[in-house]
């Protein structure tokens, strides 16, 4: 995965682009006559907010918080306009066992930097297909419903070692249209989602490699379905490749 225009320069643009934030948040509010205000004022406090989080100035829990909230307050049908949704739709690609992705462009709504401190893409699914169970090392992200159900799992990581990953469910619900999930190192670690409806379309972002000094690793998958149930709700769950766990979990 390419991550250069996902990385943020903090010692150069921290102070400079909070402040071009403050001036663009004021001029959304004057933009009466835009056909997109919500969404532009909420993709400028998105960018901010994953500022403040680059800069270590919030929690990974507290921007789960923000914006979980933020994606509360917008108005759907201005959020799919902003992603340019039905061009997404009409040429998105549906593999058998996963999700397909692709890449968001917000290069044309005015108050944001030229490189976010976020990566939007879209997601894809048919019916049966499974964003299969993983974990993340040094990220955030976020998935937001925009068309379709599909059951969705979360867990606590716990405890770790070289070949096991113990966890703790914490979701295991349905999602439907407008239905937002989080997920840190420090809160609902590991996610999976199934679609159970045609097609599934989610809206992501991932905030990668948040501290540059530390290790990012992409996807930690595991197969929760066959581990050891522990006391206390508890899985020992092994660790798994991703075309191992695409086999178990990628499609029913």
């Amino acid at each position: 995965m390419e991550l250069s225009r996902r990385t943020f320069t903090l010692n150069m643009l921290g102070s400079m682009l909070t402040l071009s934030l403050v001036k663009s948040l004021a001029e959304v509010e004057v933009l009466a006559n835009s056909v997109r205000p919500i969404v532009r004022k909420w993709l400028i406090e998105m960018e901010s907010a994953t500022q403040q989080l680059r800069l270590g100035r919030v929690k990974t829990t507290e921007w789960q918080s923000q914006i979980e909230s933020l994606l509360s307050r917008v108005d759907l049908a201005d959020l799919l306009k902003a992603i340019d949704f039905d061009r997404l739709a009409k040429t998105a690609v549906f593999p058998e066992d996963h999700e397909s992705a692709e890449d968001v462009d917000f290069s044309r709504n005015k108050g944001l930097p030229e490189e976010l401190s976020f990566a939007p893409y879209f997601y894809a699914m048919r019916k049966g297909a499974a964003i299969v169970p993983h974990g993340h090392r040094n990220m955030t992200s976020m998935h937001m419903m925009l068309k379709g159900q599909a059951h969705c799992w979360q867990f606590e990581r716990v405890a770790e070692d070289a070949q096991y990953l113990t966890i703790k469910p914490t979701t295991d619900k349905v999602s439907e249209i407008g239905a937002v999930t989080t997920v840190s190192d420090h809160k609902d670690n590991i996610h999976w989602f199934k679609a159970l409806s045609e097609p599934v379309f989610m809206f992501n972002i991932g905030v990668f490699r948040i501290n540059p000094s530390e290790d990012f690793n992409g996807r930690d998958c595991i197969d929760p379905v066959g581990g050891e149930k522990l006391k206390d709700g508890l899985i020992r769950a092994r660790r798994i490749e991703l075309k191992k766990a695409y086999e178990l979990y990628g499609k029913s």
